[in-house]
């Protein structure tokens, strides 16, 4: 599997609605909110390389409200149980 991760940023007073959207997209396994620069993380996951290509272009920069992205994405994780996330 291939792991993207997305920082996003938002229009003012958008980050909430674009999350939500976000958030049920099929391809999408969690999304954040964080401080800084960014507004939100996103955690996305595809079977193979040619998806991530259609879902950066076509899905996930057709929300309204999303102002720009950068995409990294990951070629190895460590600790893949990493205990509870405190919320």
């Amino acid at each position: 599997m291939y792991r993207l991760f997305v920082l996003a940023k938002c229009d003012l007073g958008h980050a909430a609605s674009v999350g939500n959207r976000i958030a049920e997209m099929e391809e999408v396994s969690e999304v954040y909110s964080v401080t800084g620069e960014y507004d939100l993380l996103i955690k996305v996951g595809f079977s193979d390389l040619p998806e991530i290509e259609d879902f950066v272009q076509e899905k996930l920069h057709a929300v309204p409200g999303l102002k720009e992205t950068v995409t990294m994405m990951s070629y190895r994780v460590y600790g893949e149980d990493i205990g509870d996330f405190v919320s």
